[in-house]
């Protein structure tokens, strides 16, 4: 029964505390935390023109840390300056003085919007990841495939999110080659939420991502060498963390844990508190205000102390040692309290790694890379990495080497430069490594389109002047040969001695014209030969000629009456037939067509005309007899 009563005045007594701590919370928080000056590290005359430049953007819940590179080439990466600018955590993101605040805070580290692309996270928390093995089909139905495949898992409404995925490799999955992504849904309200945020500070966003797509980037980017094997990303949270695990520098597993600094930190008040109430309690009332208000200064005291020893502050002074404060309980009593909280978080973490192995081939995480928003205690490093048997390392992400240097001073300690790791991985962010909410796998299709549509185009262009050149150059080799000719021509010319003039043109003119008349009278004199000769080889069997006249010289036609008198009409020379058509009586007017219509294809006749046609009898059977008139050309 005593140790009931003491456990009860023990709880009447925290009781009494959390309450005077309650009344008294509006003086202790009426002071705000005040906004520290930026650790701008850069000389502001250094020279930007050349490159572009890339800032990247951590907003935290009481912080925002930004990094800024100039990209030099494809692979060479220059750190510019980083900068951390704390505000006051109360608040609220939507009020308008925090778009005024985050425009300020840019505009200074920026310079002018245009200047820059700007990446930023938005919390893991509200995004959903999962590891799919979707069938082998065309590239353009990949997007369907995933999509129904998520949806399959964990459906969705469409309007309501976003739905991106990135492209793995090739996997198997019962001994059928599949194709491995990763595919990821954000709420669309939180996206365009915080994309309006930044549109309001005047400082538009070129990308939206997360924390493990910004570690997956510094591990694609190089900046961060795994060497071909899996790691992990362990984040220790202030009320959370967070382990993601990526195998050949792609993230393929993220999972949220419920557990952080704040569980430790309330294991160890908790101990603290009830050891110093357990000594006390027997030698002073309970009721007596003066005896609370001093334990729990004490208390608070003590607290401050130990969580200084395990959880210092990153960003702040360097807490206090134990010799200072004359620290009662040692740093070993202090990991024994902590230890509980401790372990839970290293059991869901293995529980982890576990999972990855079973599902992920058998395959086995090499390393974990720590990163908190704390100053971790070598104690802590060291027990998470002696439970699960594998090297633990602070991530740093600022490690100069042959592709990348840094100009401004680095951070000391290595929790320091780990907290600025999102932005840098923001900061070293491209469409073609980096998940972005503001351009999804259908953004890119378009953009893969257009760009097909401007190479096609290109190459169309080239195509073009290569022929124009081509053509270009056969002008001229043309052009070449004709000056060539022409100067041949030209010495030839030069060679005669012969003098032109009129007279000499006239006495051409008339033996030309007496030439022509010569052959003129020699085929007047061969036209009825020549008329017989057509007739003879254009008449058929069936046709039996019984006479053949021509006209060759008849005297010219009077002028018409009401022309005026001038030179008279050439004589019109006529052929004139006499003959019958022999044949099937159905088919006689058919043969009679043919026949005339063989003799005015001829090139002497050029009109036909039938002057009489009738049906006879002939040696018993019936035919047609007619005469036919040709004019002669």
């Amino acid at each position: 029964m005593a140790k009931q009563d003491e456990l009860s005045s023990t709880e009447r007594l925290l009781e009494l505390i959390r309450d005077s701590d309650a009344e008294n919370q509006p003086n202790s928080g009426a002071e705000k935390p005040k906004g520290r000056r930026w650790s701008t590290l850069l000389s502001s005359s250094f020279s930007l023109t050349r490159g572009s430049l890339t800032v990247g953007v951590d907003l935290g819940r009481e912080d925002l840390k930004l990094v800024k590179i100039k990209r030099i080439s494809d692979r060479k990466i220059e750190l510019l300056e980083f900068a951390r600018i704390p505000f006051d955590p109360e608040i609220p993101r939507d009020h308008p003085s925090f778009p005024q605040f985050l425009g300020a805070a840019l505009s200074k580290f920026c310079g002018p919007a245009k200047a820059v692309e700007l990446w930023a996270t938005i919390p893991s928390a509200r995004v959903e990841t999962r590891h799919l093995k979707i069938p082998k089909v065309s590239q353009n139905q990949i997007g369907n495939s995933a999509f129904w495949s998520y949806q399959k898992h964990s459906a969705f409404k469409e309007k309501e999110t976003i739905f991106d995925f990135d492209l793995l490799g090739e996997a198997e999955e019962g001994g059928v080659k599949k194709t491995a992504v990763m595919a990821y849904t954000a709420p669309r309200q939180v996206v365009e939420e915080f994309q309006n945020l930044f549109i309001r500070s005047g400082f538009p966003l070129t990308g939206i991502s997360t924390v493990p797509f910004a570690f997956q980037t510094l591990l694609r980017s190089g900046r961060i060498q795994t060497h071909g094997v899996a790691v992990s990303s362990l984040y220790i949270g202030r009320g959370w963390s967070r382990i993601d695990i990526f195998s050949d520098g792609n993230l393929v597993l993220s999972r949220g844990i419920k557990a952080g600094i704040r569980t430790m930190v309330e294991a160890l008040q908790h101990e603290i508190e009830q050891n110093w109430f357990e000594l006390t309690l027997a030698k002073s009332p309970t009721t007596d205000q003066n005896r609370i208000r001093a334990i729990k200064s004490r208390l608070k005291q003590e607290l401050e102390i130990a969580q200084g020893v395990f959880f210092g502050t990153v960003h702040g002074p360097a807490a206090e040692t134990a010799s200072d404060k004359q620290l009662a309980i040692k740093e070993e009593r202090i990991f024994q309290m902590i230890l509980p909280a401790l372990e839970r978080l290293v059991r869901q973490v293995e529980r982890t790694i576990r999972h990855f192995g079973i599902n992920f081939d058998n395959a086995r995480v090499e390393k974990i890379y720590i990163s908190s928003g704390v100053e971790l205690h070598p104690r802590i490093l060291d027990y998470i990495s002696d439970e699960l048997g594998l090297p633990i390392e602070v991530i740093d992400p600022f490690t100069e080497g042959e592709h990348f240097s840094a100009h401004a001073a680095l951070p000391e300690s290595g929790s320091g430069k780990s907290s600025f790791a999102p932005a840098l991985g923001m900061a070293l962010a491209h469409n073609s490594i980096t998940p972005n909410f503001l351009h999804t796998h259908k953004d890119k299709r378009k953009t893969a389109i257009a760009q097909n549509i401007n190479r096609g185009m290109l190459a169309g262009f080239l195509v073009l002047i290569l022929a124009c050149t081509g053509v270009t150059f056969w002008q001229e080799q043309q052009i070449k040969d004709r000056d060539f000719k022409k100067a041949g021509l030209q010495n030839q010319l030069s060679s005669f001695d012969l003098r032109v003039d009129k007279n000499l043109i006239l006495k051409l003119v008339d033996r030309i014209r007496a030439q022509n008349r010569s052959l003129q009278g020699i085929g007047n004199n061969f036209l009825g030969v020549a008329v017989l000769g057509e007739v003879a080889n254009s008449t058929p069997p069936s046709v039996r000629l019984l006479s053949i006249t021509t006209r060759l010289g008849s005297p010219a036609a009077p002028a018409p009456t009401g022309k005026a008198a001038g030179r008279a009409e050439p004589p019109k020379k006529v052929l004139i037939l006499d003959g019958v058509i022999f044949g099937d009586r159905m088919t006689l007017e058919a043969d009679l067509a043919t026949y005339l219509m063989a003799l005015r294809n001829s090139t002497l006749f050029k009109q036909t005309t039938i002057s009489k046609k009738s049906l006879e009898m002939m040696d018993n059977q019936p035919v047609i007899r007619f005469t036919a008139q040709l004019d002669l050309v």
